[in-house]
């Protein structure tokens, strides 16, 4: 108080410096003023984290022991073997971030002090428990149930035949039941849904609206096939594919899971390539004038005829050939917007920056690429949908049975056109939980945007 007198006797109608301090910290960390970061309280990502980490927990309790991995129709989804450490690294990713969040101090349900409810303290040690014990089975082959139980560790990793000790097996995974309950219970806990019932209702009034929209056109589509007697090989109804989906699940998700590593890793290549590309042409103005219109008339190919020549390139049965499409596809957008970001900066910024003598490093580092980080994520999430597209495209005109492109090709040959269209909502699926993925990203990266701070 001494200090507001003091300055406005001088005549100094500055604020106080704490004052001006606190501002800044608010708008530098919205996030953590607001509660209204990715997984914050005003959001429901912290739902989504949560159910995520519940869906992994149950997901990689099943391939840590064989019978249920073979044994069980849930269990055979993940028996692709580059979908298992996925499935581990990905629940110990959710978990820390689940457990990160709870103990975080600007968490309004924690202790105002920051110190986090014993119940908290339990449900954290209990899933880092957990945790530990899938890493250690799915990553590095070592099963304590086994090892509890006198189970040799290479009858974990071996196929279910009939000479595997089943009956050890059974002892082993009735230990490790132990622990797949109370670690349910502990995402629960640290979740705590109870408490977020206004949000919950809140996400409902904002979207009602587009929920009756899919609800009506659901009802629409299964009541009009049904009223003109569409034929199925047309379309077929909601509730044929849903449950051919049901059925066929597993075998779905694991061809849905060989697309998607051709899709991730085109996006990962084709734009990384296109970022570096637009920062080089962002500053070497005759590199972008030679490339761009190269680059307008690779994009320019349809897709349909860059598929054939990839395929008699890298060979139709080779993964590279469908991500080198997919690199092709998603290189354009990438590079385009990078250097529509790099070049867009404020003009006036630019000349601050100038005035405090930035170098060139300093300028891009600081200004130019924070500003591009918008017209960059813009891009990546177009890319996403756009490798789904070109790695089925590429499965499409021949390559590996084991891809959706193949199954929705081979289904819909075969008039079995239910099949076809569940495998088109699994593909859907993937797209858009790459594009969450991706999303997540932006928002965890740029908390300061506008965009986000205005939500």
């Amino acid at each position: 108080m001494s200090e507001v007198s003091s300055s406005a006797a001088s005549g100094d109608l500055r604020p106080p410096r704490a004052t001006v301090d606190l501002t800044l910290e608010a708008f530098a960390r919205p996030g953590a003023a607001r509660n209204d970061a990715p997984f914050g309280g005003r959001t429901l990502g912290r739902d989504l984290l949560a159910l995520i980490a519940l869906f992994l927990a149950l997901a990689a309790f099943q391939v840590q022991n064989p019978l249920l991995l073979y044994d069980t129709t849930f269990g055979s989804a993940f028996r692709n073997a580059t979908l298992q450490p996925v499935l581990a690294l990905g629940l110990a990713l959710t978990a820390g971030l689940l457990i990160f969040i709870n103990f975080n101090p600007k968490d309004r349900r924690s202790d105002p002090l920051g110190r986090p409810s014993p119940r908290q303290v339990i449900a954290s040690l209990i899933l880092m428990l957990y945790v530990a014990y899938i890493l250690a089975a799915v990553l590095f082959g070592f099963n304590l149930s086994g090892a509890l139980t006198g189970v040799e560790q290479a009858a974990f990793t071996a196929r279910l035949t009939d000479t595997a000790p089943r009956d050890a097996l059974q002892t082993a995974l009735n230990l490790s039941f132990v622990l797949i309950y109370p670690t349910l219970m502990s995402i629960i806990v640290l979740w705590q849904p109870w408490r977020r019932l206004p949000i919950y209702a809140a996400a409902i009034r904002a979207n009602a609206a587009p929920l009756l929209v899919a609800l009506l056109v659901l009802a629409l589509w299964e009541g009009l096939i049904v009223v003109l007697n569409i034929q199925a090989f047309l379309l077929p109804r909601p509730s044929v594919i849903a449950a051919r989906l049901a059925e066929l699940y597993p075998r779905l998700l694991s061809a849905g899971w060989n697309t998607f590593q051709n899709a991730f890793w085109g996006f990962a290549i084709g734009s990384g390539l296109g970022i570096v590309a637009g920062f080089a042409a962002a500053r070497f103005v005759g590199f972008s004038r030679a490339l761009l219109p190269l680059a307008i008339a690779i994009n320019a190919v349809p897709i349909i005829a860059l598929a054939p020549i990839m395929n008699r390139w890298f060979g139709e049965l080779n993964s590279a050939s469908k991500i080198a499409i997919v690199a092709l596809m998603t290189f354009f957008p990438a590079m385009v917007s990078t250097i529509k970001g790099l070049t867009s900066v404020d003009p006036l910024s630019l000349e601050l920056m100038k005035s405090y003598a930035a170098g060139q490093l300093a300028t891009f580092i600081k200004l130019r690429l924070p500003s591009a980080l918008p017209y960059i994520f813009s891009a990546l999430k177009v890319a996403t949908t756009l490798s789904m597209i070109g790695a089925i495209v590429g499965e499409y005109f021949g390559g590996s049975t084991a891809g959706l492109g193949y199954r929705i090709r081979d289904d819909a040959g075969l008039f079995k056109y239910p099949e076809a269209w569940a495998a088109i909502f699994v593909a859907s699926a993937f797209g858009i939980l790459f594009y969450i993925v991706v999303s997540s990203v932006e928002r965890a990266l740029m908390p300061w945007h506008v965009s986000f701070r205005e939500q």
